[in-house]
């Protein structure tokens, strides 16, 4: 059906309705409009002063836009995941989750531009070592990223369009920033999947591999230390807590600590839709 600015403001206006029967009718005609209609939902709301009305209506853009949010992940899926640039597709994917409008092109952009303006210093670097010391002291010195000492679950500290402008994230993804710009500067650092505190490995020229502490300022922890960790948490260390992360572990923790955030919000629809999400991966049986 077809719609106009008119309709859809005079709809926004009923959302507050205190008539039960006319909020359903203004909800069923808005779903009726369908897609159609988020474009004008999207506008209003940036404007809205009235921060009630405008999470109204990002709950309604959410629900009319996840049935294609949920086409777009299927297929991505089927393209498999093998690489770190499948994965930052993955992860920024995820962002509509939260921001079905959201244009994550620019995000990738800034990523881009964090690694031309670091670009020079590490080609001049005559060591992997040295070329790691040096992003690093980039992104946690210059840059300011750090980790989260409040709100630890809030799903904000994991969605990359949150944690790169703010610049603070948990564990995983302040790796996550760590790895995609390693990407672009093609630098051997990975994704180490430690219980409780995901990590980010490095190995130098000799084979050694180091492990990097992405929420505490990019420190080198040590595997005992890590040992220690883990023992004090309850959990027996094992060798593949060390090991290199697949980029398909990687993107299922991240779903998993977005399902822990929202159920901490007890924003447990959303929990459920990524349940969902976690169902399609494993259905796929990578």
């Amino acid at each position: 059906m077809k719609t106009t600015r008119k309709e859809i403001e005079s709809l926004v206006y009923l959302l507050d309705d205190p008539d039960l029967y006319v909020q359903e009718s203004v909800m069923n005609r808005i779903f009726d409009i369908g897609d159609a209609s988020v474009p004008l939902l999207d506008e209003i709301r940036a404007k809205s002063k009235d921060e009630n009305q405008r999470k109204q209506i990002h709950e309604i853009i959410h629900n009319l836009t996840f049935d294609g949010f949920v086409q777009d992940f299927l297929n991505f899926l089927e393209g498999g995941m093998n690489s770190l640039d499948d994965l930052e597709e993955g992860i920024f994917m995820l962002s509509r989750f939260d921001e079905p409008t959201i244009r994550t092109l620019p995000l990738k952009h800034r990523l881009d531009e964090f690694a031309l303006e670091i670009q020079r210093d590490i080609f001049k670097a005559d060591s992997n070592l040295s070329r790691m010391e040096i992003l690093i002291r980039f992104l946690y010195t210059q840059k300011g990223f750090e980790g989260c000492h409040s709100d630890y679950l809030n799903p904000r500290h994991s969605f990359l369009h949150y944690v790169i402008p703010n610049r603070v994230g948990i564990p995983l993804s302040l790796a996550l920033v760590l790895l995609f710009l390693s990407r672009r500067l093609k630098l051997p650092f990975y994704g180490v999947n430690m219980p409780l505190h995901f990590l980010v490995g490095f190995e130098t020229e000799s084979g050694k591999m180091l492990l990097i502490d992405p929420f505490n300022g990019g420190g080198i922890l040590t595997k005992e230390q890590c040992r220690q960790f883990l023992k004090k948490s309850g959990i027996e260390p094992k060798e593949l807590h060390f090991q290199k992360a697949a980029e398909i572990e990687m993107f299922i923790r991240f779903i998993r600590n977005l399902i822990n955030g929202y159920q901490q919000q007890q924003q447990m629809d959303k929990v459920k839709k990524l349940s969902k999400l976690l169902g399609y991966i494993e259905a796929l049986s990578y």
